[in-house]
């Protein structure tokens, strides 16, 4: 009998790269699929665009109210747990410090002298991040946290329509798109726990299970990125090991290294922060490599750099000044133009384009140079190596240093093939060297254990998963 599946998602952005890569088409051919997304989500501009092209997967599509009192109490949830249970992740503690240090010229070990000065020396911004996150400290509390979290939990319920929408509906499954835990997740999983259905969490990004806060609900199953991920967030959410899968991206699909085409190639370059400003000392070891290979008539290629996307007036200022300040790596159009794939502010046709563009970008490179961000997974599935500027020696709290070894999805990236790490200017110059008078692709590791791909269809993946849990409660029920 086909099966009948609920998809809950709390904003139209969510489904962006599901819809590129045809995921609800993919399991409207063996279930019954109805999604249910906000009501104000419905009447939007982007709906009436993206609504033609999605439609028929859908059995339904159902609208439910989703009252601020719930959204609100969602995101404190989040901010508090993280909180009450930083001592179960490095993460956490990270996300912490970078709350209240990020940004301030802050050394990575900041009880040092050295840190404490500088953390003087910024004492009025601090205060002003303390007070800031106070509100959260305290409900974070362990005295307040376990009463508080029970009344937030209320006001969800409350205030979101999805417990009700599953009862009537009654699905096999309930599959929950999620960025963060936000208070339509809460109460989906919730309503699909007291209706005795099967709840699947499938966080929209390769980090989101791992790097924002422990789950205050627990689902049936956590659908994941890869093998490193789900031991993490096993720890993290307090969940079996065996409740968590990996299935890999939606972005990657059925896994093919990308072959490298020598007569149109170039060396891409991602950055992850706000601020651009903090690349500047890899970039400038870049333009020495690149310069150098341009005096002995060896560099034929294309440098793009693609920092991360924004509207902070410093940051652009810098784009602006090192751009001017030489000629040999070029900003990517899309960049400039304030266009991005993960945009929210652009229409899904504008995403789709920026998004075949960006895997064009990553598919041409004979090496991309990245900062600890998405485009590291997405290049290494494709083939491509990938170097990752970490300089050591003075890192500062927010520096990719501090990133990679604070958060625990990225200290994976040790162990990931054809993933190289450069601690200092020198190394990043000898990888670089290598990769440009030595092109070539490195097969991604399949194992599942960094870098997930294999011979199905991401739908496919997550297909196997809802059939295994539904035949795990016919099991219990008989």
């Amino acid at each position: 009998m086909r099966k009948k599946i609920l998809i809950v998602a709390g904003n139209l952005s969510h489904l962006d790269q599901f819809v590129i890569h045809d995921f609800f088409e993919e399991l409207s051919k063996s279930a019954f699929v109805y999604i249910a997304l906000p009501e104000h989500e419905l009447v939007t501009e982007r709906w009436a665009e993206l609504s033609p092209q999605i439609q028929d997967s859908f059995t339904q599509i159902i609208g439910f109210k989703y009252g601020d009192p719930a959204r609100k109490a969602g995101s404190q949830i989040g901010e508090a747990s993280t909180f009450r249970f930083r001592n179960y992740s490095t993460g956490y503690s990270t996300r912490l410090r970078n709350k209240f240090l990020i940004g301030l010229g802050v050394r990575c070990r900041w009880k040092s002298r050295l840190g404490l000065t500088e953390i003087w020396r910024n004492r009025a911004e601090v205060r002003r991040r303390t007070i800031k996150e106070m509100p959260s400290v305290v409900r974070g509390t362990k005295i307040c946290f376990w009463l508080w979290s029970r009344i937030a939990v209320s006001r969800i319920l409350k205030n979101c329509q999805l417990p009700s929408i599953i009862r009537e509906l009654h699905p096999d499954a309930v599959l929950i798109l999620m960025q963060r835990q936000a208070g339509f997740v809460v109460a989906a999983i919730d309503g699909a726990s007291k209706c005795g259905i099967p709840s699947l969490l499938l966080p929209v990004k390769w980090d989101n299970a791992s790097s924002k806060s422990p789950l205050i609900k627990t689902p049936s199953r956590m659908l994941v990125y890869n093998k490193q991920v789900g031991a993490v967030c096993s720890r993290l959410h307090r969940m079996s090991r065996n409740a968590i899968v990996a299935v890999g991206s939606v972005e990657i699909g059925i896994g093919k290294s990308i072959e490298l085409d020598l007569e149109n190639r170039a060396l891409v370059l991602i950055g992850s922060t706000a601020d651009s400003s903090s690349s500047e000392p890899w970039l400038q070891v870049v333009r020495k490599v690149l310069a150098s290979q341009n005096s002995l008539g060896s560099n034929k290629l294309k440098t793009i750099w693609r920092p991360y996307p924004t509207a902070d007036a410093k940051s652009l200022a810098f784009m602006n000044s090192f751009l001017q300040t030489q000629s040999e790596i070029e900003l990517d159009p899309d960049i400039q133009s304030g266009v991005s794939h993960r945009a929210t502010r652009i229409d899904f046709a504008g995403v789709s384009s920026a998004y075949a563009r960006f895997c064009a970008l990553l598919e041409s490179a004979v090496v991309v140079v990245s900062e600890c961000t998405s485009a590291i997974v997405d290049s290494r599935a494709r083939g491509v190596p990938v170097i990752v500027p970490a300089f050591k020696k003075n890192a500062v709290i927010g520096s990719q240093w501090y990133l990679l070894n604070g958060f625990e999805h990225l200290q994976g990236l040790r162990t990931t093939s054809g993933v190289f790490i450069a601690q200092d200017e020198r190394e990043l110059e000898r990888l670089m060297l290598d990769f440009l008078t030595n092109p070539r692709r490195i097969p991604p590791d399949n194992s599942g254990e960094n870098i997930f791909v294999d011979e199905r269809s991401y739908a496919r993946r997550v297909l196997d998963v809802v059939d295994e849990v539904i035949a795990e409660k016919s099991a219990n029920s008989s």
